[in-house]
């Protein structure tokens, strides 16, 4: 299985995620637990729209796993947006683990893509989007 910081480009306290589950051809899936010292945690609990940015990192390891796969480089990518954002949720406690789901529904040469993904914990599925990313070849040509 593969280390989360072996997969993402993020680092430091923006590496958000604990662990890869597992994976598969088209979908992977991370876990986080919620603690105290969490990025983002407030009031004892890290708000749901956080999950957002839980399922971003979900789709770079994703990407990243299949960078590792090609002997490719890591490389950054973009949130382009999303839709269908439903949460049943307004925050995630502090000792909560979660399970971000991301299942690529879409992807085209150029690197854009949409992804299926889910948030779920003991009672179920927190929080449900379809995300929109860009994965270009080359990101600096973009960031310049």
């Amino acid at each position: 299985m593969y280390c989360i910081d072996e997969l993402i480009p993020h680092s430091g306290k923006m590496s958000l995620l604990d662990r890869v589950v597992a994976y598969g051809e088209d979908w992977l899936t991370t876990s986080v637990t919620i603690c105290s010292n969490s990025m983002f945690c407030e009031n004892n609990a890290v708000p749901a729209l956080v999950g957002i940015e839980y399922m971003a990192q979900t789709i770079a390891a994703f990407a990243g796993k299949n960078d590792k796969i090609n002997n490719i480089e890591i490389s950054i990518g973009l949130l382009i947006g999303a839709r269908k954002y439903t949460t049943n949720v307004t925050h995630f406690p502090v000792g909560t683990t979660l399970q971000i789901n991301a299942q690529q529904i879409y992807l085209e040469e150029q690197g854009l893509g949409v992804f299926k993904c889910k948030i779920t914990g003991d009672s179920g599925i927190l929080v449900e989007a379809n995300l929109n990313v860009y994965h270009p070849e080359d990101i600096e040509s973009i960031i310049k």
